[in-house]
């Protein structure tokens, strides 16, 4: 907006005072006054006028049909949908994943257990074969 210092409005008024005189500045200044009283009415008429038209019932009616669309499109909202959508298909298959995952670690873990169980029962075997040798030898 404008802003106007001092120094700009003393420069205005000396201007106004040179141009107009002193004799006919009272004259202006009512003539400024009643012509800011008229374009403060027009604005307050038009403002009401623009009030009563906005108050008419078919304009409420207009205006409650397109809150009723505005309501049915947020309904429609096909794309949020989707995206909420495939969200959750991509938390799922990641929760699938890792409970895949973990069971290949759990059978890979079995298998090594597996394994060692086997090494264990193969030594045992052995130790007894050898004791058996041993004992068979002594007789």
């Amino acid at each position: 907006m404008l802003t106007f210092g001092w120094g700009e409005i003393l420069l205005v008024l000396v201007i106004v005072i040179i141009v107009v005189g002193p004799k006919d500045l009272p004259k202006l200044i009512k003539q400024l006054s009643s012509f800011t009283k008229s374009i403060k009415k027009l604005s307050r008429e038009f403002k009401s006028s623009l009030n009563e038209i906005a108050d008419h019932e078919d304009f409420k009616d207009v205006k409650s049909s397109l809150n009723e669309v505005n309501k049915i499109k947020d309904d429609l909202d096909l794309k949020g949908k989707f995206k909420s959508e495939i969200k959750s298909i991509k938390e799922t298959t990641n929760i699938i994943e890792k409970e895949v995952n973990d069971l290949k670690n759990l059978e890979n873990e079995v298998n090594s257990t597996k394994e060692k169980s086997t090494l264990v029962e193969k030594d045992v075997r052995d130790k007894n074969k050898n004791k058996t040798q041993d004992e068979a030898d002594l007789i």
